[in-house]
């Protein structure tokens, strides 16, 4: 594989793992906020969506290693002082990634939650 596509799809990959990171920590934080009980979304409870975003947080990690290694000559020049100027369609692509991150991220504030019957339980319990 050459160097530029590995590249490529090391951003691709470590882009949609950071959405995915950002998008269940929301969920969990906004959603599915501590001591919520039995409220799951898509048939999961807080903590089964704590272990996808621990997972996909190691995920993103492996992957941003890679990416780091990729662009270690890159990181030299750029330390040296003898990068040059980025061009303005990758500002471009920049922003509009930033704004696909950010509506991904804020996806799941707008998710219904649902009540599961052992939340009754949990409820019951919590009143003796």
């Amino acid at each position: 594989m050459r160097h530029s596509t590995l590249i490529k799809w090391l951003d691709l990959a470590s882009f949609i793992l950071l959405v995915f990171v950002v998008s269940t920590g929301t969920l969990i934080r906004y959603t599915l906020p501590p001591r919520s009980g039995g409220i799951s979304v898509w048939g999961l409870t807080r903590h089964e969506w704590g272990d996808i975003h621990f997972y996909l947080s190691i995920a993103f990690l492996l992957v941003l290693t890679g990416h780091l290694f990729t662009h270690a000559k890159w990181i030299l020049l750029a330390v040296r002082g003898k990068v040059s100027r980025e061009k303005n369609y990758r500002l471009a692509i920049g922003v509009i990634s930033l704004l696909s991150l950010l509506a991904l991220a804020f996806s799941p504030a707008m998710v219904g939650t649902s009540n599961s019957d052992t939340s009754r339980y949990y409820q019951y319990q919590s009143r003796h």
